[in-house]
This record gives C-alpha cells, sequence and structure tokens, in this order.
C-alpha cells in the first residue's frame, strides 16, 4: 500500500473510532493489540493486513467498503464493489448464500 493510501485507511480508520465514540485503548482491546498499533494505523505509520480488515470494521461497527470508498455507493454498485473483492470460487459460494437467503425470505412473505 502507498504512504497515500496508509494515510487514508489511517483517516478512516480514526473517523470510524470517534464515529463509534470508542478510544483509542478501548479498541486495542477490543482487538487484542496495543494502542500503539491503533495509532500507528491512525496515523498512516502502518497499515492493516487485508485479512484483518473485517475484524476491524466489525470492530468499529462499520462495513469494509466504507474504508475504501469516499462516497457511498448504490446498493448495486456496493454489492458489486464487495464481489470484487473475492475469487471466482468465492464470489459463487457467496452467490448461493444470497439466493438461499433470498428463497427463504420470499418464502416467509418477507420480500
Amino acid at each position: 500500500m502507498t504512504d497515500d493510501g496508509k494515510k487514508k485507511l489511517g483517516e478512516r480508520i480514526r473517523r470510524a473510532r470517534m464515529d463509534s465514540g470508542i478510544t483509542q485503548k478501548a479498541l486495542a482491546e477490543t482487538l487484542g493489540m496495543s494502542q500503539g498499533v491503533i495509532s500507528n494505523v491512525e496515523n498512516g505509520v502502518s497499515t492493516i493486513d487485508a485479512p484483518d480488515l473485517p475484524t476491524w470494521a466489525a470492530a468499529l461497527n462499520k462495513p469494509i467498503m466504507f474504508f475504501f470508498l469516499d462516497e457511498p455507493l448504490p446498493p448495486e454498485e456496493r454489492a458489486q464493489a464487495i464481489l470484487d473483492l473475492l475469487s471466482a470460487k468465492q464470489r459463487e459460494r457467496v452467490l448461493e448464500m444470497l439466493e438461499f437467503m433470498a428463497l427463504g425470505m420470499r418464502y416467509k412473505g418477507k420480500l
């Protein structure tokens, strides 16, 4: 990740943390790491490994795309952006799950 990318991600992490009203220390405890790591990420000194981003997003109560996009996307574009993060095999599995969920919701009258 470029230095500019680290800074942008760090700014979004800080914004998400502040939106959630939690301190760096509390976030660090939730994630099982030191406050220094949180500070380094927020300041763009270090970054988050891609596999760890869902854990950070959950701790900050934000969708993963919050950390990548400047503006919210319409649902169809958001879905495509999420699918683009996955391998072909993962996409197929996600689509199977969505289909199963949609059929279940339709059957239960929730669609």
